[in-house]
């Protein structure tokens, strides 16, 4: 069994002047340098999707782009990366191999990850992360069998993350940890939340 990694990396970045999130440079180094370096001991190969290919993705040994699935070459959102990435696992590694998925501007999800969500899994098809507070739809571990599943959400226009998984019968993991362990950095403020995370975080 092959457990794929997928960085969602198609958001614009709207909130941030339109900088590419990927390249904000957060604690001396760029956000996808954290994300793929903390999801590598957990997967055995790794995509990323968007509209387009980023030029850091060079850089990652290893790493396949997965264009997002666009209808009528219009973004989707997150579920247009979720259904690329299910199709080419589906493709290249077979039914019964897995996604990890997490956003490429996430600098502190659970190093556990993946183990917390496979054993949250049982014999459901998916898992998504649940905080206290609230659901985190995309840090989810879903079974690439989904791929027909999640295509015809998408061509229902269900489109939201917990939509498609709520369809497909996905489990909701419990994680005891913080909110901020799922931050996710889309405005200047939450630029400066991860600062101080992290600053706590060398202290602790």
């Amino acid at each position: 069994m092959t457990v794929m990694g997928c960085l969602f990396a198609g958001g614009a970045g709207r909130r941030l002047g339109g900088v590419e999130k990927a390249l904000i440079e957060f604690s001396g180094s760029p956000l996808w340098k954290r994300a793929t370096h903390r999801i590598t001991p957990m997967v055995d190969q790794m995509v990323v999707t968007g509209p387009t290919a980023p030029e850091w993705s060079e850089a990652v040994p290893g790493l396949v782009f997965v264009q997002d699935f666009q209808p009528n070459g219009e973004p989707i959102g997150p579920a247009g990366g979720l259904l690329a990435a299910l199709e080419h696992c589906l493709r290249e590694k077979g039914p019964e191999s897995l996604l990890l998925t997490i956003p490429i501007d996430a600098p502190f999800f659970p190093v556990d990850l993946f183990a917390q969500l496979s054993t949250g899994r049982g014999n459901a098809r998916a898992a998504l992360v649940e905080t206290e507070f609230r659901l985190q739809p995309t840090f989810g571990l879903w079974s690439c069998a989904l791929a027909p599943d999640v295509r015809s959400c998408v061509k229902q226009g269900k489109l939201a993350l917990h939509a498609i998984a709520d369809h497909v019968g996905a489990v909701k993991v419990r994680f005891q940890a913080e909110d901020e362990a799922f931050l996710n950095i889309n405005t200047p403020e939450d630029i400066q939340r991860a600062e101080a995370v992290a600053a706590l975080l060398e202290r602790s």
